[in-house]
């Protein structure tokens, strides 16, 4: 009779090395391709965020009676909202308008331009929409750019303000001006 050393089960360290190895490999393609996400979310969440004042601005014109105004700095990629104080604000010292702090943009992304035609744009400085207490707007296209993605389209968004509608459209890409655009659109 002989005997037979028995071993107990488990693992060599061969195959804890291999197991290893390879949740490595799938954790280090995870992280690549979520960084490789992350710009397309910023770029897509500085478009949401401009487009939810857009839409906020009007009502807030239309409900507190008097004008409101959004200004992009161009050249600091922000943009901040304006509004003229009441009469009692003035008498408290308050200046002649409110000025909230500038909001700037997500690491990576900027305003290329403002379009308000199809031949009226600014690239550069500040550049003020007035929202009325009778609900009128400018029309007007904010073109966001991220420098992080590459590819034309994929590295542009429209945000479009309707001012029939006062409705706010998002676009992926660069949208061209058009006057006026269907309300299907922007839902």
């Amino acid at each position: 009779m002989t005997s037979r050393a028995r071993t107990a089960p488990g693992f060599t360290i061969l195959e804890l090395m291999v197991v290893i190895v390879l949740i490595g490999i799938g954790t280090t393609y995870g992280v690549i391709r979520f960084q490789a996400y992350l710009p397309k979310a910023r770029l897509e969440g500085a478009a949401r965020e401009i487009g939810g004042i857009l839409a906020r601005l009007r009502g807030m014109a239309v409900f507190g009676g008097r004008p409101h105004f959004i200004e992009y700095d161009l050249d600091a990629e922000a943009y901040r909202i304006t509004r003229p104080t009441s009469i009692a604000e003035q008498e408290d010292g308050a200046d002649e308008y409110l000025e909230s702090s500038w909001f700037e943009l997500p690491e990576g992304v900027v305003i290329e331009d403002v379009q308000f035609s199809e031949r009226d744009e600014e690239a550069r400085g500040v550049v003020r929409v007035e929202f009325t207490p009778e609900g009128e707007v400018t029309g007007h296209l904010v073109h966001l750019l991220s420098n992080e993605i590459l590819g034309e389209e994929q590295s542009r968004f429209t945000v479009e303000m309707n001012p029939v509608t006062g409705l706010v459209g998002y676009t992926p890409g660069r949208r061209k001006y058009s006057q006026v655009r269907d309300e299907a659109d922007f839902r």
